[in-house]
């Protein structure tokens, strides 16, 4: 690694994602060893293996970084914070199918966190992280598709033209005649369908599991949330006659004994949710139809209430560890 000198400190961009990463990443690091201790499928072993590695190696290099600065290291999730005794609480067929979204998930956070670093050393890491979670989407998604365990987005099967739109009724979605969905509506659709499925089978086993009657309310709500917003999203794509994402629902099994601590467990979802809000935003943004744009608008708020919620049940229970801070001048002074 580079020497570091006073002109070349870290920005508070690069703090922020090495932070992050780290939380995340150690976080992932419970789960995965989890799923490991029970996972059967020997394709779906190799890529859990595979994640597993990518965590931990991402780990070292970001208590080196902090390390080089002199920089507190953050407490994140650690062995305290899962059970690798706890019964299978997930199938098999669901690790995978949690492996492909946390990837898409990675991917989307480490593509933005490049775009806010000007470090070298950070930007070469960065770049570095980035082609480690495609190929972990790459090989996931082999995977699933190959057993046929996801379904694939629409096909369009209609004579398609090059055309231009000639009437503003295309930006209509209230009254009268509705236009089909287009191509782009429908990416960023089955996109969210894709993550919001995955959030209703955390909530499901982990409401199950959980030992806080808090967090166990907590994760029903959420639950009950996604499943609307799932219903929401699944019209969206059926009024064109255009097929859905399967759920896996059915891939958590009876136990009640917690593979994980609440606070991972209510980390995980509320931060899920969080991160909804941005990919709801990035979908509305891309909907052309008026009835599209007020839909998403309508769930970007219900999911930032309830992630906002979760946030304050972590702090309650001194659960949520503080990021790094900008200097609180004002509060120094009074203290003067």
């Amino acid at each position: 690694m580079p020497s570091v000198n006073s002109e070349d400190k870290l920005t508070a961009a690069e703090l922020a994602t090495l932070w992050s990463q780290y939380i995340n990443d150690s976080l992932s690091i419970c789960v995965l060893r989890y799923f490991l201790s029970h996972v059967k499928d020997k394709e779906i072993r190799k890529v859990l293996e595979y994640a597993l590695n990518l965590s931990e190696s991402h780990i070292k290099k970001i208590n080196g970084f902090l390390s080089k600065e002199n920089l507190p290291i953050p407490i994140g999730f650690t062995e305290d914070d899962v059970n690798l005794n706890a019964p299978l609480l997930f199938t098999d067929t669901y690790m995978g199918v949690y492996l492909h979204i946390m990837s898409i998930h990675g991917g989307t956070r480490y593509s933005g966190a490049l775009g806010n670093s000007t470090r070298k050393d950070i930007r070469k890491y960065m770049m570095q992280v980035i082609n480690e979670t495609m190929e972990l989407y790459d090989r996931s998604t082999d995977v699933l598709i190959n057993k046929g365990i996801i379904v694939k987005p629409p096909i369009l099967n209609n004579h398609m033209e090059i055309d231009f739109v000639k009437k503003q009724s295309y930006l209509t979605g209230w009254f009268g005649k509705r236009r089909p969905i287009n191509a782009v509506e429908i990416s960023g659709v089955y996109l969210n369908m894709q993550k919001t499925m995955g959030k209703i089978v955390l909530e499901l086993g982990f409401g199950q599991a959980a030992k806080s009657k808090d967090v166990q309310k907590y994760m029903e709500r959420g639950r009950q949330l996604c499943c609307k917003h799932f219903d929401i999203l699944s019209v969206m794509l059926q009024e064109s006659h255009l097929n859905i994402p399967r759920t896996f629902e059915a891939e958590v099994t009876d136990s009640t004994i917690p593979p994980f601590s609440d606070k991972l467990m209510l980390f995980h979802i509320s931060t899920l949710l969080s991160s909804a809000i941005g990919y709801y935003g990035e979908a509305m943004s891309m909907a052309q139809r008026r009835d599209l744009s007020a839909s998403y608008a309508k769930m970007i708020i219900e999911i930032g209430v309830l992630a906002e919620d979760g946030m304050n049940l972590l702090i309650e229970n001194g659960w949520f560890e503080q990021p790094p801070m900008a200097t609180d001048h004002e509060g120094l002074s009074k203290n003067n």
